[in-house]
């Protein structure tokens, strides 16, 4: 009896792999390209690293199986990542773009469609594009099989083994040239991020209109977060002349907190800022002098732009109130009369800039 259950089972077995053969021979050959892209860049160059050489083999691979690929008997999977912006919806708007860049060369070199492709952008994990070109093996040609040198990541993720799809990747249903329609939405600037290449921390500034009331000054704003910066600024005159007693001295210095409330790039935009500072002063015409020190607070607002890869400008406006206590004297003889003390309290324009920055 045992022996005739054991018959029976291998008899099973063999009729099994008897059926299942032919399946596996049908199984699919895929090859992988991985295309690296500068990080805060979307532009697709070829040049770049080893994209040449990935790119001209996966023209070869596409070139020879076009005509399965277009029956729909073969498909190219596009992956795009970026890890590079500060939010998640930026960087699937970024690998988004990444990924039609990549599909434009596919379609306008060698005639593909839109419907050859899946395409899936992820947020995290890098910033490249991977094309997966997956083809039935009973369409490859024995005598021009292609074994292409695969270069990915330690792990190229795939539309078959994404196990976090559904948290970081959408579906890009957009063909490359709607895509073109709408590359302007998205910023092709660095973004604030610890992959962002050679951030700008801090930025070095100088008022010119100060120097119109011969005032050197000098600024230093650090911006520590995404959003938010903090800036320490001192102006100074110091003139005199004794004969007739002439004096213009005058030094405030005014740390300033600033949020971007609208940035379009890092050190990009419109900020608004609170600022609190003090100074001391001596005037003198040669018949009337007012000598004293001051406090002063108020709310800023400005704008800057770039002029340059590390220039830009910076203007602003601020307002709020000063108090000041003035000491008024007469110089005669080589001495100071002293006259009368007040107080003065002012609300108004305090504060007016067009700076130059120097952003390191």
């Amino acid at each position: 009896m045992k022996r005739r259950y054991y018959i029976r089972h291998i008899i099973a077995i063999l009729l099994i792999l008897t059926f299942t053969a032919p399946l596996y021979s049908q199984e699919k050959n895929d090859s992988v390209f991985s295309f690296r892209f500068i990080t805060g860049k979307n532009m697709f160059y070829v040049p770049y690293i080893d994209n040449g050489d990935q790119f001209t083999k996966m023209l070869d691979l596409v070139g020879m199986y076009k005509e399965s690929i277009l029956n729909h008997k073969g498909c190219v999977h596009v992956n795009g990542y970026c890890s590079a912006r500060p939010t998640e919806a930026q960087n699937l708007a970024i690998a988004k773009i990444r990924s039609n860049r990549v599909k434009s060369e596919l379609i306008v070199r060698k005639g593909l469609t839109e419907d050859c492709f899946t395409t899936r952008n992820h947020s995290g994990q890098g910033n490249f594009v991977t094309v997966n070109i997956v083809i039935p093996k009973d369409s490859i040609k024995e005598e021009t099989r292609y074994e292409p040198e695969i270069v990915t990541p330690e792990e190229v993720v795939t539309p078959e083994n994404d196990i976090t799809a559904e948290k970081t990747v959408i579906e890009d249903t957009t063909s490359p040239v709607e895509q073109t329609d709408n590359e302007e939405q998205v910023i092709d600037e660095p973004e604030a991020g610890p992959e962002v290449n050679k951030v700008d921390h801090f930025a070095l500034k100088t008022n010119l209109l100060g120097y119109a009331v011969l005032m050197p000054n000098i600024e230093l704003e650090w911006m520590f977060t995404h959003r938010w910066s903090v800036a320490l600024e001192w102006q100074g005159a110091w003139y005199a002349k004794n004969e007739p007693h002439k004096v213009y001295r005058l030094s405030t210095i005014i740390p300033e907190v600033r949020f971007w409330a609208i940035e379009r790039k890092k050190w990009h935009g419109m900020y608004v800022g609170l600022f609190v500072g003090g100074g001391l002063y001596d005037l003198c015409n040669g018949e009337n002098g007012h000598e004293g020190e001051g406090g002063m607070g108020g709310v800023s607002v400005g704008y800057m732009w770039p002029i340059s890869k590390h220039l830009s400008l910076d203007a602003g406006l601020g307002v709020g109130y000063m108090r000041i206590r003035d000491k008024n004297y007469t110089p005669e003889d080589g001495h100071f009369l002293y006259q009368y003390t007040k107080n003065i309290n002012y609300f108004g324009p305090l504060r007016l800039k067009l700076s130059l920055a120097w952003r390191f």
